[in-house]
């Protein structure tokens, strides 16, 4: 199994999980970057030798840091150019604000792209279409390391 193939398979496993701000285990919810640590740690992934849990970020509020966050992915990830991949990170605006994370997935209906991610209107971890509302609030899209 590839590193994006077992990102997307960690990421399925946790669906329905429950949102929690901040929250960093499957079994008492899960916030955006929360999904996106557990689902490393689960796939193997490693960022230059640093443990995905290292990279944590905390004492955020309701709104984290845009600029912070920003600056730690590219920091920690890899640029895409172009279109999504499926294991690609998504950096996405919420209220014109880089400040939500997604992992883009082969949504199973054929030949459309999806995501999914830890959604506090959803109040737990989703997958849906990649549409074009949010194409449009995407601000950069990442490569997880292998």
């Amino acid at each position: 199994m590839t590193t994006q193939e077992s990102v997307i398979a960690e990421a399925r496993a946790l669906l329905g999980v429950r949102f929690a701000h901040q929250g960093r285990h499957a079994q008492h919810g899960l916030d955006c970057l929360g999904l996106l640590l557990v689902v490393a740690e689960r796939a193997g992934v490693h960022f230059n030798g640093t443990m995905p849990k290292e990279l944590d970020m905390r004492q955020y509020g309701t709104r984290p840091d845009a600029a912070m966050l920003k600056a730690k992915l590219d920091q920690w990830l890899l640029p895409r150019d172009g279109d999504a991949q499926t294991g690609d990170v998504l950096l996405l605006d919420i209220q014109s604000e880089p400040q939500h994370l997604a992992l883009v997935s082969d949504y199973p209906v054929e030949g459309d792209v999806g995501m999914i991610h830890a959604y506090a209107p959803a109040r737990k971890v989703v997958e849906h279409r990649y549409d074009a509302v949010w194409k449009k609030a995407t601000r950069a899209i990442y490569q997880l390391p292998n």
